[in-house]
C-alpha cells in the first residue's frame, strides 16, 4: 500500500495460537483512517452483539494512525479498543509514548487479538514477524518490571504495551501501560487483557514509514512548527497540564469532595499547593512522547519527606491531580506523586481509581462502611495516608479494595444502603475532572458519547484526530488546521473539509451503533445531578449554575445526524457516509 500506512494488519487468537495477517482494501483505510476509526469497523463487522466483555469472543485492538510515526507534530498516538467490562459497550483507549510508532515499525497498522489463552502469554512482533511468548514469568510484575524484563530478554530496542496487575486480577477500571508512564487509561481495557492472559504486545524492528511526498511534509511540518508559540505551548512545554490544577479548582472546573463540594470553600489550600511549580519542584528531567517538540511529561526526583519513592516515577498531570487532590479535599501533592506511580505500576486509570477513592470517603463518611469494613483506614476527607493506603488495597484487590476495583458503579450496588448516591457515574464510567456546569460543552459528550464520561470526545473533529494518531493537546497550539495537508502528503489521498467531515461522522456513529446494537442507548442513561447542578450550588463560582440539558441535547442530537426520538442515526445519515449495512441494521 502507497503512502504512510503499513498496509497490514495482525489478527492473534490466543485459543488456538493461530497468527494471521490480513492486507485491508485501502477503502478501510481511506474511509477510516486508523486507530479505533478501523477498529470499530472492524468489531462492527466481525464481533457478534451480546459478547461477554471478558470472555474469548470479546475482539481487543491496538491500531496507529496514517500519522503516527511520520514527521508530523505530534503523531505519536495509538489506540486501544474493545468491548468494555465498564460500561457493557464500545469502549476504547488513547496513548501516546513510543508504542504506536513502533507498532508501525514492527510491519503493521494494527494488532486485533481474539480468543483466550489458557496460560500467559506476550505477543512479540519483531519486523513483520509475530510469535507468542510464555510469560507465566511476568505475571504479577508490576508494569514496569515488565518492560523491564523485557528489555533485558527481547533487546533494548523495542516498545512494550502492557498490564500490571490490576489487569490481571480483572479490575474493571485498569488499563493498559506504555513507557512506564503512558497509559491508554479509559473503559477498562486492561481488564480485557487480563481476561486473555495477554501480559504483554513487544515491537520491535525498523521498517521505514514511508510517505507519498517527503518534500511536500517537510514544507507542511515547517509551517506548523512556526505556529508552536504563544501561552498554551509556553505552559505545557514548562509544566504540562498540571499547571492548570490550582486554577481550575478555583475556578470551578476541577471537581471537588466526589463532585459535592467548593473549591474556594471546601479546599482552598489546594488551590496554591497543587500548582505548576509546586509539582515540577519534584521533576528531575523532561519526558516527551516519540519526537514531542513540547515534552510536556516529567520523570521524578526520589521522595524523602511525606513519603518513599525511589526516583524515576512518572510526573502526575491534571487529571491524576484533580482526582487525588480536590475529589478527596487533598493537598499534599507528594501523595499525588505516590497515588500516580501505584496506578501507573499496577495499571489503573488515574481518573476512575481517584473517583472511586472519593466515592468510597463519602461512604465512609455518611456511616455507610466503617473501619470494620476498611480494615482499620480512616477514610475521612483530606486524610492523604488513608487515600494512598486504600488505593494500594484496590490495587492489589486485597480486604475493601477488592469491593472497589471495579468502580463506582459495582461498588455501590455492593455496599448498598443509598451508596449510589455518592456514585459519580455515567453508564459505568467515573466522571473526568472537568465539570460540564462550567464548560457546557462537554455536556452532551459525557452523556451521549459511545464512551460516556469522556472529556476528550468533546471537540468537533476529535474522532479524526484521534483515528490519523495526532496528539490533542497538539491542536490546542495549533496544528490542527494542517491535518488535511499532512494526510495528503502522508498517503498521497486529498481529503476536503467535508470528507473530513464525513469520516468524522463516519467514526462516531459506528462507534455509537455498536453500542444499540448491545442493547445501550445513550438516551437511557442516567447523568448525576452533581455534574448538572441539581440543586444549583449556592455559592462559589459555579453559584446558580444548571446545565442547558434540552439546548445541549438537541444540538448535539442535530450535529450527530441522529433522529430527536430514538436517538438512533438518521437512516439518511447513515447511507451518505457510507454506512449502509449500518443502516439496515438499525432501520431495515
Amino acid at each position: 500500500m502507497a503512502g504512510s500506512n503499513m498496509g497490514k494488519i495482525l489478527f492473534a487468537n490466543l485459543s488456538t495460537g493461530e497468527l494471521r495477517v490480513e492486507e485491508p482494501e485501502e477503502s478501510l483505510y481511506r474511509d477510516y483512517l486508523g486507530g479505533y476509526g478501523i477498529g470499530a469497523r472492524l468489531l462492527y463487522s466481525r464481533m457478534r452483539p451480546g459478547t461477554d466483555p471478558l470472555g474469548p469472543d470479546n475482539i481487543l485492538g491496538f491500531a496507529a494512525g496514517p500519522l503516527t510515526g511520520t514527521p508530523a507534530l505530534f503523531g505519536n498516538r495509538y489506540t486501544v479498543f474493545a468491548k468494555s467490562p465498564l460500561t457493557g459497550g464500545w469502549g476504547d483507549a488513547n496513548s501516546g509514548g513510543d508504542f504506536g510508532p513502533a507498532l508501525k515499525f514492527a510491519g503493521f497498522d494494527a494488532v486485533l487479538v481474539s480468543g483466550a489463552s489458557s496460560r500467559p502469554v506476550y505477543l512479540l512482533i519483531d519486523s513483520g514477524k509475530p510469535s507468542l511468548k510464555d510469560a507465566g514469568h511476568l505475571w504479577g510484575k508490576d508494569s514496569n518490571e515488565t518492560e523491564d524484563i523485557l528489555r533485558e530478554e527481547v533487546g533494548k530496542k523495542i516498545q512494550v504495551a502492557c498490564i500490571g496487575p490490576s489487569g490481571e486480577k480483572l479490575s474493571h477500571i485498569s488499563c493498559v501501560m506504555n513507557n512506564k508512564g503512558r497509559a491508554a487509561g479509559r473503559s477498562g481495557l486492561g481488564a480485557v487483557m487480563g481476561a486473555k492472559k495477554l501480559k504483554a504486545i513487544v515491537a520491535k524492528g525498523s521498517l521505514p514509514v514511508q510517505v507519498a511526498d517527503s518534500a511536500g511534509f517537510a514544507a507542511v511540518r515547517k509551517e506548523a512548527l512556526k505556529t508552536l508559540a504563544g501561552p498554551a505551548y509556553d505552559r505545557n512545554k514548562k509544566y504540562g497540564t498540571c499547571a492548570v490544577t490550582g486554577p481550575s479548582t478555583r475556578s470551578g472546573d476541577a471537581p471537588v469532595k466526589n463532585w459535592g463540594g467548593i473549591g474556594v470553600r471546601d479546599v482552598p489550600s489546594a488551590i496554591e499547593a497543587i500548582t505548576g511549580d509546586t509539582v515540577t519542584a519534584y521533576e528531575a528531567k523532561k519526558y516527551a512522547c516519540w519526537r514531542c517538540p513540547v515534552a510536556c511529561g516529567g520523570v521524578m526526583t526520589a521522595l524523602d519527606k511525606d513519603y518513599q519513592l525511589e526516583a524515576g516515577a512518572h510526573k502526575p498531570e491534571y487529571e491524576t491531580l484533580a482526582a487525588f487532590g480536590p475529589m478527596c479535599l487533598n493537598d499534599n501533592v507528594e501523595s499525588m506523586i505516590v497515588a500516580n506511580d501505584i496506578c501507573n505500576r499496577f495499571g489503573l486509570d488515574t481518573i476512575s481509581a481517584g473517583a472511586t477513592i472519593a466515592f468510597a470517603i463519602e461512604c465512609y463518611e455518611n456511616g455507610l462502611i466503617d473501619k470494620r469494613d476498611t480494615g482499620g483506614i480512616e477514610l475521612t476527607w483530606g486524610n492523604h495516608r488513608s487515600m494512598i493506603a486504600m488505593l494500594d488495597k484496590l490495587a492489589r484487590r486485597e480486604g475493601f479494595g477488592d469491593l472497589l476495583a471495579d468502580g463506582v458503579k459495582i461498588a455501590a450496588a455492593k455496599i448498598g444502603k443509598n451508596a449510589a448516591d455518592f456514585a459519580i457515574h455515567i453508564g459505568g464510567q467515573e466522571l473526568p475532572m472537568h465539570d460540564a456546569k462550567l464548560g457546557e460543552y462537554l455536556y452532551p459528550t459525557y452523556h451521549y458519547d459511545a464512551t460516556p464520561a469522556r472529556h476528550t470526545q468533546a471537540f468537533g473533529d476529535t474522532h479524526v484526530l484521534n483515528a490519523a494518531g495526532l496528539c490533542l493537546f497538539g491542536g490546542f497550539m495549533g496544528n490542527n488546521p494542517y491535518i488535511s495537508r499532512y494526510l495528503a502528503a502522508a498517503t498521497g489521498w486529498e481529503y476536503s473539509p467535508e470528507e473530513l467531515k464525513q469520516v468524522n461522522g463516519r467514526i462516531h456513529n459506528i462507534r455509537h451503533a455498536f453500542n444499540l446494537r448491545e442493547g445501550l442507548n445513550p438516551r437511557e442513561r442516567a447523568f448525576p445531578d452533581r455534574g448538572l447542578g441539581r440543586p444549583p450550588q449556592e455559592e462559589g463560582p459555579l453559584a446558580g449554575k444548571t446545565v442547558d440539558v434540552a439546548g445541549r441535547t438537541a444540538r448535539y442530537l442535530a450535529d450527530s445526524g441522529w433522529d430527536l426520538a430514538t436517538f438512533k442515526p438518521l437512516k439518511q445519515t447513515l447511507l451518505e457516509q457510507g454506512l449502509d449495512d449500518v443502516a439496515e441494521d438499525l432501520w431495515d
